[in-house]
């Protein structure tokens, strides 16, 4: 069973009260779709992209959530948000991606800088009284960075990020994700509503069930789950080990040898002791770091094998190891509860001569470390099927997870199903939603 830590909950709300019933009216109602809408997007601090896609003067994305859509800008004067609708008569002014020191509305041609402030109003005369530009750029939100993210929140009201995301972020600091290089960015169409592909994310149950794999890489029954305030969760597994529950081998398996002979140790050192290779590997992992170009000095070393994984409330998930890392965020369909989209921005840590010249030692990457860094990697978008026919992959677990993810929606509107029924593995969901309801006012 995994070990639950319940952290203080001191920010923003009061602690939300445990074990609400978590109903199938809020994954299959478009009412509930609707309240979100209202009630939960336009509270919370929302991860909107990366910070190194609006890094220079003139760049922006846009970032939809539901029926929002939210532009996020870099001007010569700091980072902007602002509400993806025209002062004159609500046209979007900007889709997908780009670079521009302006936003020219194409129904009128009311144009903003890039800062959102509105500089030119065609035939201004023919307005009565003419337009005042300085009451009618576009509309702000707040905005904030973190470890390379960009969130937003559309409550000008709200708490400061760092303080939204408290300790989960301190602890995800040590990471250095901004660091990272971007190595993939997909997006998948899923039928399913967005929780129910976020709930997948915040539980350890279903992995023996359908991730086979993951019995010869981490000992999940011994997960370490910490709760914390706003609904943010997070969980810790060891890493280069074996589900003990299943069994624990007499040699190391494939994984385990492969991990083990790219540091020059022989597999066979640990036969009829297979769970000594974690600490022995965090001892190697530590010792070499300099001469392959990393830098685990922020790192204790049992973050040198395990793996943490990070749920921030409401939508958005953080997957962490030394070397590489992956964000992933649920974003629901306007108005249909059957539908989301799943995003996923993969990173690697490419190694580094300097980090070998600041410890004094020869650089000697491995082979197994070094990787094409090219230009930022274009948006690629389909939906399950693709990925259910093998077209496209978002990595072997992830495969697995959307080949069962569309059955939960289709059962939840069962009239043989009415709630939810979580064991103690899945207190990370029951969190979840006790927040839910608690930011929703329900």
């Amino acid at each position: 069973m995994v070990k639950v830590h319940a952290q203080p909950i001191t920010q923003h709300h009061a602690a939300a009260r445990p074990g609400q019933a978590i109903t199938a009216e809020r994954y299959v109602s478009p009412d509930w779709l609707a309240r979100e809408a209202s009630e939960l997007w336009t509270k919370v601090w929302m991860f909107a992209g990366l910070e190194r896609d609006v890094s220079t003067p003139g760049s922006f994305r846009v970032f939809d959530i539901g029926r929002e859509s939210i532009v996020v800008s870099r001007a010569e004067n700091g980072l902007h948000a602002f509400y993806n609708s025209c002062q004159h008569r609500g046209m979007r002014i900007a889709n997908g991606a780009g670079c521009s020191q302006r936003f020219v509305c194409g129904y009128h041609g009311w144009t903003y800088r890039s800062d959102g402030r509105l500089v030119v109003v065609p035939d201004n005369d023919r307005f009565p009284g003419g337009v005042d530009r300085s009451t009618h750029s576009l509309q702000p939100v707040q905005v904030a960075t973190f470890a390379g993210m960009v969130f937003v929140c559309m409550d000008p009201a709200a708490t400061p990020l760092v303080d939204y995301l408290g300790l989960v972020g301190e602890r995800m600091a040590a990471y250095r994700l901004e660091d990272m290089t971007l190595v993939s960015d997909q997006t998948v169409g899923l039928a399913c509503n967005w929780k129910a592909v976020f709930d997948n994310f915040g539980e350890l149950y279903h992995v023996e069930h359908i991730h086979p794999q993951h019995a010869e890489l981490f000992d999940c029954p011994t997960a370490r789950v910490d709760l914390f305030a706003n609904g943010h969760t997070s969980v810790a597994i060891d890493g280069h080990t074996v589900n003990q529950r299943v069994g624990v081998p007499e040699a190391p398996n494939f994984y385990m040898e492969h991990q083990l002979k790219m540091y020059g140790i022989d597999p066979s050192d640990y036969i009829g002791r297979v769970l000594d290779v974690r600490e022995d590997m965090q001892k190697v992992r530590r010792a070499v770091a300099p001469k392959l170009g990393f830098d685990y000095d922020r790192l204790s070393d049992d973050r040198l094998t395990d793996i943490e994984q990070y749920n921030l409330f409401p939508n958005t998930m953080v997957t962490l190891t030394p070397d590489t890392g992956f964000i992933a965020r649920a974003r629901p369909h306007p108005t249909d509860p059957d539908w989301c989209w799943w995003d996923k921005f993969t990173f690697r840590m490419a190694p580094s001569p300097d980090v070998s010249a600041r410890a004094g030692v020869r650089y000697e990457p491995h082979p197994s470390t070094l990787f094409e860094q090219p230009e930022r990697p274009a948006h690629d978008e389909f939906d399950q099927e693709d990925v259910i026919a093998g077209r496209n992959t978002m990595g072997i677990t992830i495969d697995q997870d959307v080949h069962y993810i569309r059955d939960v929606q289709r059962g939840m509107h069962s009239r043989g199903f009415k709630m939810s029924r979580l064991c103690d593995d899945e207190a990370r969901v029951q969190h979840y939603h006790d927040w839910l309801v608690q930011w929703m006012g329900t």
